[in-house]
């Protein structure tokens, strides 16, 4: 090499090291002013707000009221049509002590009507009580990471303060316009690492709109939207007195929203008339949580042939069935989001869309190693039971389900998950659906399996399909009678379910010896039964 070469090679690695530097800097300058905007749009946003010291003073108080659709999160008697039901909510936060208290009375899916209250303390305790019951009981671990910001955001005020709290991740990503109205965006990442984007009226300086992507089952990649609007002042405060929610935008939530000042100590407490357990001794560390579907899955044999996963997830019993040369699996569940939450959170906490999933199919396969899945059964089309379809399309199996589970079950197929990394499935795995109508029986020599649609109206979903073994004389129910124990059965919420099963079965005919469900203790026990055939007497 001549010494004019080797003299341009060691320019050109210069130059390159130059440029380099040259582009670094240019981007941490680009990060710099994009923080630098974002901070000040955040800033000039919460003064203009208002009121967080008199907030941190007094405590507040917030009033929502007005419709849930269910059918926005898949959870209603159809896949489709708009199903707004009643719901009402109250926050009360106590700043400085950091105690907070959530009452929700609302319908988690048609005919269910839940009245519960979440007590988080300054121990980072979550104390969960029923209205109904007056029962109560702690959860035996660390909730996730701001739990009680998750519902404190739902103020705009404070959702602001967190923002600013968390200004190392402020950034500025541009104006945009909307229905004749301009705004300034901003993201920011939570301690819990969600990123929310904010949308901030210019004119009036005002939080406007929060959005965040979700991995919500059966949409994969979804946008979740909180509007505020209506806002009033009250001496140095500015407060909405409307907000909804849209989940890929569908109308999920429209409420009125009403904040007072002040908050009470009996507002952080159960009431004096309601048992509840003792608090843990210690709380069990979110670092120590195993996820769902990371714990190896524990298989139960209810008769020869047939079996089931124990505690998939938490009050998950999920049946599969062995023939002579195949196998047949009940559902596809996966985790449960907490959609009142900003952002919302999976009560599976830790686990993917589609780790439930695989957590069955390794049950499946593990129990009967020597035989392919032919068949999965979709009883019926809300979320947590067909969400972590995912895994099965890969298997190429054919799904049997009524209409509106199979019209979702088509449309999880194709959505992204590009937000769960333990999603890999793509998008390419075209569902192989028989539409079943009425009665369909699966068998060979060795095993039958009925499955038996219910009439439209029932008080679960349309469409629904009862699985009945005639040979074992055993009928499997997911979610009609929740078998707890004797001094909380019915719970209050499956009352109307349970009647109409029991109803039912009373006129079906079948020969029934053994009922599980697919919730809490899973075996229905004859007792149940009767207290429920006795109750159906009085209603």
């Amino acid at each position: 090499m001549t010494s004019i070469s080797r003299c341009v090679q060691k320019w050109s690695v210069f130059v390159g090291f130059f440029l380099v530097a040259i582009t670094s800097w240019a981007k941490e300058g680009d990060q710099l002013h994009s923080y630098q905007q974002a901070l000040k749009i955040v800033q000039d946003a919460l003064e203009n707000h208002g009121g967080i010291e008199r907030l941190r003073e007094s405590g507040v108080t917030i009033e929502l009221q007005g419709t849930f659709d269910l059918a926005a999160r898949f959870q209603g008697r159809s896949a489709s049509k708009p199903e707004p039901t009643p719901i009402k909510e109250w926050i009360a936060m106590d700043l400085v002590g950091n105690n907070l208290a959530y009452d929700i009375d609302w319908f988690n899916y048609f005919s269910s009507n839940q009245k519960l209250r979440e007590i988080y303390d300054s121990e980072g305790r979550l104390l969960f009580l029923d209205h109904r019951t007056k029962v109560g009981g702690y959860l035996p671990r660390e909730t996730v990471v701001d739990a009680q910001l998750r519902l404190a955001r739902v103020l705009p005020n404070l959702l602001l303060a967190d923002a600013l709290k968390q200004r190392k991740s402020l950034r500025n990503i541009g104006e945009s316009r909307e229905k004749h109205r301009s705004f300034h965006r901003v993201s920011y990442s939570t301690t819990a690492g969600n990123v929310l984007t904010l949308w901030i009226d210019k004119r009036y300086d005002l939080l406007s709109k929060a959005s965040a992507i979700i991995d919500m089952p059966l949409l994969g990649d979804a946008q979740i939207e909180w509007y505020w609007d209506e806002y009033n002042s009250s001496e140095d405060l500015r407060l909405p007195n409307r907000y909804q929610v849209y989940l890929s935008g569908t109308l999920m939530k429209n409420v009125a929203m009403s904040v007072g000042l002040g908050t009470k100590a009996e507002d952080f407490l159960p009431p004096d008339d309601y048992s509840v357990f003792p608090p843990p001794e210690s709380l069990s560390p979110l670092s120590d949580y195993i996820p769902y579907g990371a714990r190896e899955p524990v298989v139960d044999t209810l008769s020869a042939g047939v079996y089931m996963v124990r505690d998939l997830r938490s009050g998950f019993r999920l049946l599969f069935v062995e023939f002579e040369e195949f196998a047949l699996a009940v559902d596809a569940p996966s985790g449960w989001y907490e959609m009142q939450q900003i952002p919302p959170m999976n009560w599976s906490y830790g686990d993917g869309t589609s780790d439930l999933g695989e957590k069955y199919l390794r049950a499946i396969k593990a129990t009967i190693p020597d035989k392919p899945l032919k068949y999965l059964v979709l009883t019926h089309h809300h979320s947590d039971h067909i969400g972590g379809l995912r895994p099965f399309l890969s298997k190429n199996v054919e799904i049997l389900a009524g209409e509106n589970a199979a019209k979702l079950a088509r449309q999880a197929s194709k959505a992204s998950h590009s937000l769960d990394a333990s999603d890999n499935y793509g998008s390419d795995h075209k569902p192989n659906i028989t539409i079943v109508k009425g009665l369909q029986i699966i068998k060979d020599r060795t095993m039958a399996v009925q499955l038996i649609e219910l009439p439209d109206g029932n008080p679960k979903a349309d469409n629904y399909l009862m699985v009945y073994l005639p040979k074992q004389k055993l009928l499997y129910s997911t979610a009609f009678i929740y078998p707890v124990p004797e001094s909380a059965f019915p719970p209050p919420e499956s009352i109307n379910l349970s009647v109409y099963f029991v109803q039912w079965l009373d006129r079906s005919g079948l020969d029934v010896e053994q009922i599980y469900n697919v919730h809490a203790g899973g075996l229905v026990e004859e007792w149940q039964l009767e207290k429920l055939r006795h109750l159906a007497t009085e209603l």
